[in-house]
């Protein structure tokens, strides 16, 4: 008979579900989207079956994986406003982003390919949109990025460089950030826009 309480039935598969998530993205990183489950179960220390209870599907598990992973790098944009000038904050959070997502691993190789469905690049997207909009507007009021640019925006720059320096030094993702800073500085005089040269 199990005597455990409800609220402890929920804790421990909270408790569970957490440790499945951890471990997964530890064997994804090492051994990519086709690692064992049972060695994921193992890293995790709970049984196959529950594994596969709360993680019916590979691709289930992949995108609970991600989205921890994005909703951790929000955490750290909330961290760094916390910590860092407002001058700072942003363009310190998004060189964290870029390096993060162009690290030389299988996990972030995956992420890079799109590996995590449609629904959970979008809800990924809105999070990490969320995160940086209070970053911004205090970048704004702090006079380090323009009042027309948008965190959507960024984001797109940033995971362009991320997939353009991938498993490169994190010095040329850096330094590749620092063109759209400097980009996104307000200016005495705007620039003309940019019109595409026809051949």
């Amino acid at each position: 008979m199990n005597t455990k309480s409800p609220h402890t039935l929920r804790a421990d598969a909270a408790r569970n579900r957490a440790a499945v998530i951890e471990a997964a993205a530890e064997v994804f990183r090492r051994d990519g989207a086709d690692a064992s489950f049972e060695e994921i179960a193992r890293v995790a220390k709970v049984g196959s079956a529950t594994l596969r209870r709360r993680f019916p599907t590979r691709q289930s598990l992949l995108d609970a994986v991600f989205l921890d992973d994005v909703t951790q790098l929000c955490q750290d944009g909330r961290d760094t406003a916390a910590s860092r000038p407002p001058a700072e904050a942003l363009w310190d959070w998004l060189a964290h982003v870029a390096v993060h997502c162009a690290a030389d691993d299988a996990l972030s190789q995956l992420i890079r390919d799109g590996a995590a469905t449609s629904t959970s690049r979008a809800e990924s997207f809105t999070l990490l949109e969320a995160a940086g909009e209070a970053l911004l507007r205090s970048a704004v009021a702090a006079g380090s990025a323009r009042a027309d640019v948008s965190v959507a925006d960024l984001l797109v720059v940033v995971n362009a460089i991320a997939g353009a320096t991938a498993g490169a030094p994190a010095a040329d993702t850096l330094r590749l950030l620092s063109l759209v800073r400097d980009g996104a500085r307000p200016r005495d005089e705007p620039l003309a826009p940019l019109v595409a040269a026809r051949p």
